[in-house]
């Protein structure tokens, strides 16, 4: 017998460590002086050191093993007028799992230790600590149902368990089906928390059946779909109540009070509270979009909300620094329709030490709709950190409570049930019945607190191309339900004529109206509004819409009615040019365009409004370096009776904006735009940048950054880098910069220095 020599087995482990060490310093200047002339300065010494050791190591082809170890300290010294104590901060982080990765059946077990001491000069210590224990398993077996277990158990306590001290067991399953057209789905959940500072336990249990299906037959012309659900939550001695919502909402929009409707965002309600839904509240970059981000819910019939969770990922390991989390102000609308928003107040919000979310008290309101809405972090130096550092804070979930002084016991139940069933009955032209039903119940426990809304829509469809440059479509629609305890009735219709003489130049005339009956109240709505959308030239693209809207509203004693904006009767026209930011202040509730605007009150109670609208845009790209975009649009508006009496207003909007990159080492960016509104003061928003990396594929990096804005305040932010790498591979790195950066408002003046350097080395 033969034995040759073979590396020892530890050999493989020792690659599969890895890690970095990394050492930084800072020093922040900050002189501030207010309206009265007083000044402050401020100096903040920073020093903080890193390291990780990480270990990803198969022990078998499918036993994956997946440890790390994270220890960070950061002392901070202040000095000069108002300086605070001095502060010094410990993480702690050790953590491993194993998991088998197995496509049928596999699984995961794992520990996780959080710790952060706080030490304040003059102060006592503050420690705080959390350990998670997890284990998972999943069985997808072929043409069988598949099972989703999960158990997590957490502990949180303080030193020396003086304030908290808690602890959390959460249990998931889920059976699924699927079979051609079949969803079956059964999801149970299993949370008990006990505070043993307040000597206190309480459990929730929910259980939610999905089934859906969907089949085509008689040749495709018969198509059904459905979709059943049914969710019970029971409660035991809980404070906090989850609300659930119907849909997540999310937007972006600077006059959140009556801008366009925000966006259907399924991600935001889904449950995953570390995978983005698509909103970024962190720093854009220069020449990014800094319009507000609005979030929101739709339970779809009024319940009662006092407090939301926001949660957010996309920021690295480590929780964001106090003064980045605490910058953030969030404001609260409400809305009957997600069309006419109402200000409910203005909150902070508290980020939680280990759960990534920030906690939002609501002052208590009852409202079908509701959102939040937040301003992207600005580029410079918030507090002592440079926000522009954090380009991505993603918000990944969306979660609405009612939280009560005494705790609760019950069961709710919410129950959605929806149908839709197409018949095609004729294929030239191409015309379709459509019936859509819905029936929605949400019992919150209490026998005073059951909402119930249902809905039945039946409509003809039509579609036909007339001639190669022609086409044509058309709907109506019969609709009957109930909502807010009154009885609903509908007749929509919708009637569209496209013609396409170039294949660069597009003409849409669209004819639409409405009107619906909801108790008492009575609202008729009829439009006209004209697309144009051409390319001129190659690389110049233009727009050009115009419109009309005639709407009665008689309200009478009863629940107010939202008429559909223009073109809801049926299918959308053609795809309307967007100003470079989406969501913008040049989106509009109807057509996007002048609104000319009058109503009027005959003295019975019945408003009369005249909308008309215009709206030009253009995109000019006669480099591929180089992009152009411009944007008007104007609204005159007359209102005569309703609660804010007779009133005349005109709006005038203007965006303007440019994007240049000569060379792969430099960008510009530029954007203005200008608001001019009946008795307000016009506001004028500029946002300028410039980034320039001359040495992209070198050791040695210099990189230069500039950025300058003027809305809501005047910022400039002047920021070189200088990095040099020690090896070829561009790992390991010493780099020093340089950061200027002034603010200046009507009653403060800021202006900051940072010098930070910072040594970073991989092995």
């Amino acid at each position: 017998m033969t034995v040759a020599p073979r590396p020892a087995s530890a050999d493989g482990l020792l690659e599969a460590v890895s890690g970095d060490v990394e050492t930084r310093y800072s020093l922040l200047s900050t002189r501030t002086r207010d309206a009265s002339g007083t000044s402050t300065r401020t100096e903040i010494s920073s020093y903080g050191a890193r390291a990780n050791l990480r270990v990803n190591y198969n022990l078998l082809p499918k036993l994956n093993l997946n440890a790390g170890l994270s220890y960070e300290t950061d002392l901070s010294d202040p000095s000069g007028d108002e300086a605070g104590a001095d502060t010094e901060v410990t993480r702690f982080r050790p953590s491993v799992w194993l998991t088998l990765r197995d496509p049928v059946l596999g699984g995961a077990l794992g520990y996780d230790l959080r710790d952060e001491t706080v030490k304040t000069s003059g102060l006592p210590d503050i420690g705080l600590t959390r350990e998670t224990y997890a284990g998972n398993l999943h069985w997808r077996p072929a043409d069988l149902p598949s099972t989703q277990l999960r158990y997590t158990r957490t502990t949180t306590r303080d030193d020396p368990r003086a304030s908290v001290d808690t602890t959390e067991d959460y249990l998931f399953l889920k059976e699924e089906y699927l079979y051609r057209g079949l969803r079956a789905s059964y999801t149970g959940t299993y949370l008990r928390a006990e505070d043993a500072i307040r000597d206190v336990e309480s459990s929730q249990w929910s259980h939610e059946g999905n089934l859906l299906y969907e089949t085509t037959f008689l040749d495709g012309r018969v198509t059904v779909a459905t979709n059943d659900r049914i969710l019970v939550i029971q409660l035991d001695n809980v404070p906090r109540l989850p609300v659930p919502p119907v849909a997540g909402l999310s937007g972006l929009d600077d006059t959140p009070l009556d801008g366009p409707p925000l966006a259907p965002n399924p991600a935001l309600v889904d449950g995953d509270l570390t995978t983005s839904a698509g909103v970024n509240i962190g720093y854009p970059g220069p020449g990014g979009d800094f319009a507000r981000r609005n979030v929101g819910l739709d339970f779809l019939t009024p319940v009662e909300v006092n407090r939301l969770h926001v949660w957010v990922e996309g920021f690295g390991p480590e929780n964001p620094p106090a003064d980045i989390a605490t910058s953030f102000s969030w404001d609260v609308y409400t809305s009957r329709d997600n069309l006419t928003w109402t200000f409910h107040a203005t909150v902070p919000a508290v980020f939680g030490p280990f759960d990534r979310r920030f906690d939002i008290r609501v002052p208590a309101v009852r409202t079908r709709y509701i959102k939040v809405v937040t301003r992207p972090l600005p580029g410079g130096v918030i507090g002592a950190t440079n926000s522009s550092l954090y380009r991505t804070i993603f918000v990944t979930e969306l979660q609405g409570f009612v939280e009560r002084d005494a705790r609760e016991d019950g069961t709710q139940t919410v129950q959605n049930y929806n149908l839709d069933v197409k018949v095609v009955l004729l294929r030239v032209p191409f015309l379709y019945y459509r019936l859509n039903a819905s029936y929605y119940r949400f019992d919150s426990g209490a026998e005073a607190d059951v909402q119930t809304r249902y809905n039945m829509a039946h409509g003809l469809f039509l579609t036909h191309r007339l001639t190669p440059i022609l086409s044509t479509s058309a709907s109506t629609s019969f609709e009957i339900g109930r909502e807010a305890d009154a009885t609903r009735t509908a007749v929509l219709y919708y009637a569209s004529l496209a013609a396409t003489p170039l294949r660069t130049l597009t003409n849409t005339l669209t004819v639409s109206g409405s009107a619906q009956w909801l108790g008492e109240a009575t609202t008729t709505s009829n439009s006209v509004v004209l697309y144009n959308v051409a390319q001129l030239y190659r690389g110049i693209d233009a727009s050009l819409n115009l419109g009309a809207v005639f709407t009665t509203e008689e309200q009478g004693a009863g629940p107010r009615v939202t008429a559909p904006s223009p073109g809801s009767g049926g299918p959308a026209g053609p795809p309307r040019p967007r100003p470079p930011n989406p969501g913008s202040l040049l989106d509009d509730p109807a057509s996007g365009a002048l609104v000319v605007r009058q109503e009027v009150d005959d003295g019975d109670g019945t408003v009369v409004r005249r909308d008309l609208y215009v709206n030009l845009g253009t995109g000019i790209t006669p480099h591929p370096s180089l992009t152009l975009t411009g944007y008007y649009l104007g609204k005159l508006s007359h209102v005569s009776g309703g609660p804010g009496g007779s009133r005349d207003t005109t709006e005038h909007r203007l965006d303007l904006g440019l994007s240049f990159t000569p060379f792969r080492t430099l960008a510009l960016s530029a954007a203005v735009s200008v608001e001019a509104e009946t008795d307000r003061d016009t506001t004028v928003r500029q946002n300028y940048g410039l980034s320039w990396a001359p040495f992209p594929d070198g050791r040695l990096q210099f990189s230069f950054y500039y950025a300058e804005n003027y809305f809501p305040e005047h910022s400039r932010t002047i920021q070189p880098t200088l990095r040099w790498y020690f090896g070829a591979a561009r790992r390991s790195y010493l780099e020093a910069s340089y950061q200027f950066h002034t603010t200046e408002s009507d009653s403060l003046e800021t202006e900051s220095h940072l010098f930070s350097a910072g040594l970073r080395i991989f092995f």
